[in-house]
């Protein structure tokens, strides 16, 4: 008996570890015959004639990467990835010259893509055809809005969703929003001011970015959601926004541990944290979706995202058969909620931040921008808010203002498309025969190198907003207009631009005449003591982009600020 007893343990141990281990075996082949696919991939590029960086079965390009890393300083985003690969073309193509479409075999790190340099080519994976979004945007939104997102979304989800939100993001609707806007900003004015030293002088120095997110956050909750924060000069932010920012951190975080072809590589602990703070934000948007799904349309308020959202629920669900319920239709609407309040507050306060800097490098600019605001809105600045109030047209009026902010963005671009390649589509950039294959490669839209293209932009580098207001046949006209990306182009493009846009409108009229805005690198060296960090640089600026998921400017971008004379 004692015997029986003994042996049934052990067999049954024996059986489980060879379970494991048969289980640990097929991983490891699968893994293994994964990353041979991913390699021949490369390989049948070179048979096919076509140019690739130099490749290594062993590492594939991880070791030019780590060359990217080591030429920059640690924390500088990897957006810029594809202008490094361009500036270094002469080392790692024979001919001296990048490629339209450059392969760059990332695997086990994380997907390998295809990044499109080219203009033309960008037109060919996202207007005709418009390829669905690539598996890597889901993976980082995914922490966020669960897969319920029309942001990272294909087919049906995308298109259900779009439909229901754009009214709601329509200029003609983002001008009935104005006053809700300029509210906001006007708060945001203040704040500033409130960092100006006394009788004209420059005020200490603090960072822009976090104000200017206050800006935005507090403009999409109120314009998109119908709930107004007020917290941008409260001592503690609100607890929705304080849970986003948060969150989109840690994802930021995860997104870079969590490698794609290797399990459970980010930690329990953040991903427990983040869990946390989608609580937080589901517990303050579901009671207020709960209280105007009761009103029943009772609101006589302009209706926001939101409300046109909930208006189309009976009807959708009544089209969606009896399989769905009112209970999924919230979530969804939960999970495109949250991501209108990260896209519309994250990469605005970027560019506000970014053109805050180009004006003040460029100070001719900056005194054409003040003319066309002393024009059209009156030579006083103090009445410019009540004049935009009784007239909200005039917004629309302003064709130097919007210069300046496509340039911001042409310059300054905050986000790329990527899209799932299939094997029907094929690339070909201007002025090249070679057709680029797309199937099995997340194709990236090489924005920071497509912005700055000679080819399709006279004098690149500099800041000319006056690009935008010239007539066709001009030489500073832009060559190609799907050249210019910053919201991306074709049915894919970002639902937000008309808000965003309108907010950038009103932050200049509001600024520009008022406050000057510098950066402060000194004084914020000194201001840090012995944490100072090491003074980085790229292209001979402290200012540059970094951030290990969405971009945003280094430290912050700390700048003192003073009342114009």
């Amino acid at each position: 008996m004692v015997l029986e007893h003994n042996v049934l343990p052990f067999g049954l141990t024996s059986l489980g570890a060879r379970a494991i281990a048969a289980i640990a075996a097929l991983f490891i082949l699968r893994f293994l015959y994964r990353g041979y696919q991913q390699r021949m991939m490369v390989k049948k590029l070179v048979h096919q004639g076509i140019p690739v960086l130099p490749h290594s079965w062993f590492l594939g390009h991880i070791k030019i990467l780590s060359e990217f890393r080591t030429s920059h300083p640690a924390d500088v985003s990897f957006y810029t990835f594809p202008a490094w690969l361009k500036l270094n073309a002469g080392k790692y193509f024979p001919r001296g010259k990048v490629p339209g479409v450059v392969y760059v075999d990332l695997w086990p790190l994380t997907y390998s893509y295809a990044f499109v340099l080219d203009g033309e080519a960008g037109t060919q994976f996202t207007i005709s055809p418009s390829l669905n979004k690539h598996k890597v945007v889901g993976d980082y939104l995914v922490l966020m809005t669960h897969g319920h997102d029309l942001f990272a979304g294909n087919g049906q989800l995308w298109r259900k969703w779009r439909s229901r939100l754009n009214p709601g993001f329509s200029s003609r609707h983002m001008t009935t929003m104005i006053p809700e806007i300029l509210d906001e900003v006007i708060k945001f004015v203040d704040v500033l001011k409130d960092k100006t030293g006394a009788n004209g002088k420059w005020g200490q120095v603090f960072v822009m970015e976090p104000k200017a997110i206050n800006l935005t956050f507090n403009v999409i909750t109120k314009t998109i959601i119908d709930i107004c924060i007020d917290d941008q000069k409260a001592e503690e932010g609100h607890p929705i926004k304080v849970a986003m920012v948060e969150q989109i951190k840690l994802m930021n975080e995860a997104f870079v541990s969590l490698m794609p072809n290797i399990p459970f590589s980010s930690t329990a602990k953040r991903l427990k944290q983040i869990g946390r703070y989608n609580d937080i934000v589901r517990n303050i948007l579901l009671p207020h979706i709960e209280t105007k799904i009761e009103e029943n349309g009772t609101n006589v308020k302009r209706q926001t995202s939101l409300d046109l959202a909930l208006d189309s629920m009976d009807k959708d669900l009544a089209k969606e058969g009896s399989g769905a319920t009112q209970a999924q239709y919230i979530d969804q609407l939960i999970g495109n909620l949250k991501i209108m309040m990260f896209a519309g507050h994250d990469t605005t306060a970027i560019t506000i931040c970014m053109m805050f800097k180009c004006l003040q490098d460029n100070p001719k600019c900056l005194e054409q921008l003040r003319a066309e605001h002393d024009a059209i809105l009156g030579p006083d600045p103090q009445k410019a808010a009540e004049i935009i109030t009784e007239s909200a047209h005039l917004i629309h009026n302003l064709p130097y203002t919007l210069a300046v902010i496509k340039e911001t963005l042409r310059l300054y671009p905050i986000a790329s498309t990527v899209r799932q390649g299939t094997a029907d589509c094929f690339l070909t950039p201007k002025g090249e025969t070679t057709q680029y294959p797309t199937g099995g490669w997340a194709v990236w839209s090489g924005i920071t190198v497509v912005h700055r293209d000679p080819v399709y932009w006279p004098r690149p580098d500099e800041f000319l907003p006056e690009r935008w207001t010239v007539e066709a046949g001009h030489p500073l006209h832009p060559v190609l207009k799907h050249a210019w990306q910053a919201f991306a182009i074709g049915p894919r493009n970002c639902i937000g631009m008309e808000l965003a846009l309108t907010e950038l409108k009103l932050v200049s009229v509001l600024t520009a005449r008022v406050l000057e805005v510098r950066e402060a690198w000194d004084e914020w060296d000194q201001k840090q003591g012995a944490d100072a960090k090491p003074k980085d640089m790229i292209n001979g600026q402290r200012l540059y982009m970094v951030g290990a998921g969405t971009m945003h400017p280094k430290d912050e971008m700390p700048v003192c600020v003073r009342l114009r004379a």
